[in-house]
């Protein structure tokens, strides 16, 4: 009954962001500049965290149609097992004894004919015991996707920003 109810939060959670970004704009999509660069949402509401992770598959496997090789099936198949794992992307400060309770990646490069934009897409959810401890979350993914920047809404207690996070910045602050 719990995971239920955790996940019943993470779906609304995930709901109030998408809000946020499409009344916002301020990561809408069809915003050209920002092709290159991976989005990030991240909520916390009480003892939940949940993050939406999208990032364009030229960036994570070097191209954007369906594999034509064993070797570009193989980039997919690993991408997918490294952000299938939430501490490979993101980690919560240790501090507020957070536990994942949801990692899943999947990718439109599975289909037959992906249509552009091609993207793999992640979907996380952690239940903070010490949600108060929790002032920020590392992002080991930055080093798997080695430049690319992350257009970040992050949704917290203190409202909402934006900020774009790239290396050498590997902490989101989550209060400011």
């Amino acid at each position: 009954m719990r995971l239920t109810r955790l996940t019943r939060i993470g779906m609304a959670l995930t709901a109030a962001v998408l809000c946020a970004l499409l009344s916002g704009g301020a990561l809408a999509a069809g915003d050209g500049d920002r092709r290159d660069a991976g989005r990030l949402e991240l909520a916390l509401h009480g003892q939940a965290l949940v993050a939406r992770l999208t990032l364009p598959a030229v960036q994570v496997v070097g191209f954007e149609r369906a594999p034509a090789n064993d070797d570009e099936k193989m980039a997919v198949t690993e991408a997918l097992q490294r952000l299938g794992e939430a501490r490979n992307v993101l980690e919560p400060m240790p501090e507020a004894l957070c536990t994942v309770t949801r990692e899943q990646a999947d990718t439109t490069l599975t289909t037959g004919n992906p249509t552009p934009p091609v993207t793999f897409q992640g979907r996380y959810a952690w239940r903070c015991e010490n949600p108060d401890a929790l002032l920020g979350v590392d992002i080991p993914l930055l080093e798997f996707v080695n430049g690319v920047p992350l257009e970040t809404l992050v949704v917290g207690p203190d409202g909402d920003r934006s900020l774009t996070v790239r290396v050498p910045q590997t902490r989101i602050p989550i209060r400011e």
